[in-house]
């Protein structure tokens, strides 16, 4: 749920939910589709803002403790990254996630490009922003804790950062930094923001990345999932950044395609927003993963009766089951509603 701390086919009108025929490569090695079927369907109208509140590119998603959804976007801008003007408007929303009412806004003035958000176990909200070049602490209500990296400098140690993408916080309060579209590396700090250690460097093998774009743990262990986005994969790590095993989706499937992201449920259940390539439908959607990587649910990839996805960036996932997908060019976030 992006706290981010530790049967047959049916088919149903705007329902998205199917089974999938196909074989998972786990771990590298080939593996049955799960055959239990999760069915969800789009909330339509969902978030129902005030009429002068209009969302920009939704890079970010998250859920806090009391269940209310947080959005970090981008008002009246793109991922431009030669803007030097912060943006005026709001770009945290805080929205109730039965009603979609707007709750709360905040960081006016404070950011340049928006990319990820995460809530730990005492509420506070750590962002991230690629202009910048800098991670945020904030509590709930928008006040500044600390700042990490030096605005606007980017660069690789343990004092800067290169476009970071996301954050993943224990309850011990030290958290991981995936970092990002030029650095190809994790970083863990403690929790008052010291550099601990990293791993990672540009490339394809085994904890290598391109693009660490997404962060999250392993229900019921201290594991790290991270979405590797340029090489179509997850990989996963233990605390200090060993490599385990990795995930590639099955070769060809319309299913596959680069990682955006990825969050857990208490049920030890993985979502993993897919985007093989801009603005391609077919091959856009959501996946959910059972424990040992099968698929047991598929959502949009072009199929009837699905929502259509068109630019998947980041995922989050409500305590009652409901699944929110950001987007980034259609200026959206899609709340998936889990039926019984």
């Amino acid at each position: 749920m992006k706290i981010r701390m530790g049967a047959g086919i049916r088919a149903v009108p705007a329902l998205a939910a199917v089974g999938l025929i196909v074989t998972l490569l786990a771990g590298g090695r080939a593996g049955a589709v799960a055959a239990t079927v999760t069915r969800y369907e789009e909330v339509k109208g969902w978030p129902s803002l005030p009429p002068d509140v209009h969302l920009g590119e939704v890079a970010g998603v998250s859920v806090d403790s009391n269940g209310h959804v947080l959005i970090f976007h981008r008002p009246g801008r793109g991922f431009d990254l030669k803007e030097t003007t912060k943006l005026t408007e709001p770009t945290v929303l805080e929205i109730d996630a039965n009603t979609g009412k707007l709750l709360s806004s905040w960081g006016a003035n404070l950011f340049l490009v928006p990319h990820g958000i995460s809530v730990d176990k005492q509420n506070n909200v750590f962002l991230t922003d690629v202009s910048l070049q800098q991670v945020f602490k904030f509590t709930h209500d928008g006040k500044l804790l600390f700042a990490l990296g030096e605005p606007r400098v980017g660069a690789w140690d343990a004092t800067h950062f290169n476009e970071p993408t996301d954050i993943a916080i224990r309850p011990d309060g030290t958290f991981y930094v995936s970092d990002g579209y030029v650095n190809s590396r994790v970083a863990l700090f403690d929790r008052n923001g010291k550099w601990v250690q990293e791993w990672g460097k540009k490339g394809s093998g085994e904890g290598e990345f391109s693009n660490p774009h997404g962060l999250v743990f392993m229900p019921g262990n201290t594991d790290v999932l991270v979405a590797d986005r340029e090489n179509s994969r997850l990989q996963l790590f233990d605390r200090l950044g060993n490599f385990k095993r990795q995930w590639t989706g099955a070769k060809d499937a319309q299913t596959t395609g680069r990682i955006f992201c990825v969050d857990a449920d208490s049920e030890g259940f993985f979502y993993v927003g897919i985007r093989r390539a801009d603005y391609d439908k077919e091959h856009t959607g959501v996946l959910k993963l059972d424990r040992d990587w099968n698929i047991v649910t598929s959502i949009g990839f072009g199929k009837p009766g699905d929502p259509v996805f068109d630019a998947v960036h980041d995922i989050a996932v409500g305590p009652d089951g409901s699944i929110y997908v950001a987007e980034t060019r259609t200026k959206r976030v899609v709340k998936l509603r889990r039926l019984e």
